[in-house]
């Protein structure tokens, strides 16, 4: 009675409960602004300087926006009439490609073997297979410059990049492709089977189909790791020289018109495959096992 008594002095002189003045739509209005303030931030953050850049790879002044002096094309020009850049992002594009390609078809292996058998040690081969993704790279060049020249006598260069790479990108194949089999109906092989089908007749029409894309994605990112990873190959190029490398020694001598040239082609060749990736084929859907969901 107190309480019904209490509540009905409040509406009287016009007062409201804590809740009331907060109620659900309200709270629900302030988390739907507050969630698109902080996006907004993130894409102002994220984006402007890789906008800035853009901006001047086409501005006669390469390095500074004001005083504006025009737009040109002569930076990209000099960009790719360097021969020395072009042969160290060939480098780069062949070393990502083998190291990516290396690291798919260990991390397919390795993928099945932890979704589909039980063996011993197994949560210590996931952990291991994973590490390298977390592993610094100053640590993981080091010690496996150390490994190369001293254990194995290997001299540092390509062959000794590609390897590196391929360790750096098995743990982003794994966890793609693990992650797509443990949401796997396996009913459909069993289906398979039963009307009569070999296994590699299974795993051809059957297996393959439903994880491809997943073994996709793992690729594409292992080969973007491999492409702009700098601290790893830094360590076990030799003499060499990769597109990463090269970028770094324009920055040392101030080099501008062609950094940001290289760099906007660069951001914008992966935009372009991301996108294609995520929206062709629905990719992210199928690796998350959510293709299909209402």
């Amino acid at each position: 009675m107190a309480t019904e008594t209490g509540s009905t002095a409040d509406e009287a002189h016009g007062t409201a409960t804590p809740s009331r003045l907060l109620g659900h739509e309200r709270k629900e209005w302030l988390l739907s602004r507050g969630l698109w303030l902080v996006a907004g931030a993130l894409l102002v953050f994220l984006w402007i300087p890789l906008l800035v850049m853009m901006f001047l790879s086409f501005a006669v002044n390469a390095s500074t926006i004001f005083p504006f002096q025009g737009f040109t094309l002569d930076h990209y020009a000099a960009t790719f009439a360097d021969g020395t850049l072009m042969f160290a992002l060939w480098n780069s594009v062949q070393i990502a490609t083998l190291s990516a390609s290396i690291a798919t078809v260990l991390g397919v292996l390795a993928s099945f073997a932890l979704a589909r058998y039980d063996f011993p040690f197994k949560e210590l081969y996931r952990t291991f297979g994973i590490l390298p993704m977390v592993i610094p790279g100053v640590v993981m060049g080091i010690a496996l410059l150390i490994y190369f020249r001293t254990l194995l006598g290997i001299v540092p260069g390509f062959l000794t990049v590609v390897l590196t790479h391929s360790v750096y990108g098995f743990p982003f194949v794994l966890l793609m492709v693990t992650s797509r089999l443990y949401t796997f109906d396996e009913s459909l092989e069993e289906a398979a089977r039963d009307l009569g089908a070999d296994p590699l007749t299974v795993f051809r029409d059957i297996t393959l189909p439903i994880v491809a894309p997943a073994i996709g994605a793992g690729f594409l990112f292992a080969w973007i790791r491999s492409f702009e990873d700098f601290i790893r190959v830094y360590f076990v190029k030799g003499t060499m020289d990769v597109l990463t490398t090269s970028m770094y020694s324009m920055i040392k001598y101030g080099t501008a018109p062609k950094m940001n040239a290289i760099s906007s082609f660069i951001v914008f060749v992966i935009a372009v495959v991301l996108a294609i990736a995520m929206n062709v084929g629905n990719v992210a859907g199928m690796v998350a096992g959510t293709e299909g969901d209402s």
